[in-house]
């Protein structure tokens, strides 16, 4: 704490100085607030104008959000309630083995644990050596809440990388390949299907409305000449330093499910699995800091998107170095047109230690995760990217009429899971057609 000594030291004054009247500090403060007045007005609007400056929003996220209606946001949190609640979603013979060891089946129990391994910020206990059960756990509790955000920025994303996908292919098939670094606790694999389940009932919709006119026009008996809607499909693969594999079977068996309660207007199962409307969903386990380069180009080179969802800032405290690293090879990796999406804690900050002039004891010296972001992709890879979307702080609040229902029991009398609102800051980049970088 600043300021030592005594408490009295603490307080000390210097010398006492003249006090004018009461009227006259009155007449004072009159002359003095309308400046002060306009210079406060005057900052504030310099600070709001810098921010603006700074906000980058070429994908409408705010309209991609309203097209997420209240019943498929419904049917995406009814998705993780038969998936991974015990009630809802069928035992196997290996939980019942579990469950006979001993093994805590009282979520709320649970849901303490993981907090207490997340306030110490002991990630290990928490993911790495966790049980299925308690990653299970882990996603019901907050996986879910996330997916609804997540939902509709994937719209406005996968939106976008099929527009710029179309221009690029030709022929009647759009295949669209999504990466989830850091995505095995579910959020974003639910929230990709739930977008897609939009996109394509949208689809679907337009062809239908069209008018009989336009249908007779594009009639033709040569089935080489007809026009049919493009076939698309999307391929996503999460990948994680946890063993989340079974979270994401049970969520993926969920998503294509007829007996998951759905909607009057969003029916189940969330994806239908027609050949023209699939989604193929696998995971990995993997640390993707430690991967050569052979592995982390056959896993990058077929994505169109890559997605990097409250994972950066984490990267970045395990090794600044490693994670730059990462995004310059991505760099060199990915495809002109693939888009990368990064969510995270508004204001995270990441630690540096380095050793100063040439001295053994270490100093610390933290930088934002957007500076070093930035700094990455728009300085030292001049040139590479493009920022089609960057806010410091954007907020996803859940329905305030209470039409979502969550009803996972936490047990003990404690009610069921509550839905958060979500704060979060969000940097999208597009890669840019320009050469590699050490050419």
């Amino acid at each position: 704490m600043g300021g030592g000594g005594n408490g009295k030291e603490k307080w000390k004054v210097g010398p006492t100085k003249k006090r004018g009247s009461q009227q006259q500090q009155q007449k004072q403060s009159a002359k003095k607030a309308p400046s002060s007045r306009k210079e406060h007005t005057a900052a504030t609007a310099a600070a709001n104008e810098r921010r603006k400056e700074d906000e980058i929003e070429r994908i409408d996220l705010s309209e991609s959000g309203k097209s997420i209606s209240l019943d498929v946001q419904q049917l995406l949190l009814n998705v993780f309630k038969h998936g991974l609640f015990s009630s809802s979603s069928t035992s196997t013979n290996e939980d019942s083995e579990r469950l006979e060891d001993g093994e805590e089946k009282n979520i709320s129990t649970q849901i303490q644990q993981l907090k207490t391994h997340l306030y110490n910020r002991d990630f290990e206990s928490a993911f790495a050596d966790a049980s299925p059960s308690l990653l299970r756990a882990y996603a019901l509790r907050w996986s879910a809440s996330r997916s609804l955000a997540y939902c509709g920025l994937f719209r406005g994303v996968v939106d976008c990388a099929l527009d710029l996908d179309s221009q690029a292919q030709d022929g009647e098939e759009e295949n669209i390949g999504v990466l989830c670094i850091g995505g095995g606790a579910g959020a974003e694999i639910v929230a990709l299907a739930g977008a897609w389940r939009v996109i394509q009932d949208e689809s679907t919709r337009k062809t239908t409305d069209e008018s009989p006119v336009e249908g007779v026009e594009s009639l033709s008996l040569n089935e080489t000449t007809s026009q049919k809607r493009k076939r698309r499909r999307m391929a996503v693969t999460a990948i994680d330093i946890a063993e989340w594999s079974d979270v994401v079977s049970r969520l993926t068996a969920a998503i294509h499910s007829p007996d998951v309660p759905g909607t009057k207007t969003c029916t189940a199962p969330l994806i239908q699995g027609q050949e023209d409307e699939s989604i193929d969903i696998s995971f990995q386990k993997m640390d993707v800091l430690s991967l050569s380069e052979e592995d982390l180009k056959s896993l990058l080179q077929p994505q169109r998107v890559i997605s990097l969802m409250f994972t950066l800032n984490e990267l970045f405290s395990t090794s600044i170095s490693k994670t730059t690293q990462l995004l310059l090879r991505m760099t060199d990796i990915a495809s002109p047109g693939t888009i990368l999406v990064v969510v995270d804690s508004p204001g995270s900050y990441s630690t540096l230690s380095f050793a100063k002039n040439g001295s053994s004891e270490m100093q610390q010296r933290q930088y934002p995760m957007k500076f070093l972001l930035d700094h990455t992709l728009l300085s030292v890879a001049e040139g590479s990217w493009e920022k089609l979307v960057s806010q410091d702080s954007r907020w996803f609040r859940k329905d305030t009429n209470h039409k979502l229902h969550y009803n996972v029991d936490l047990e003990g009398g404690q009610g069921f899971i509550r839905l958060e609102d979500m704060r979060f800051q969000i940097h999208i980049y597009r890669r840019l057609p320009s050469s590699n970088r050490n050419e």
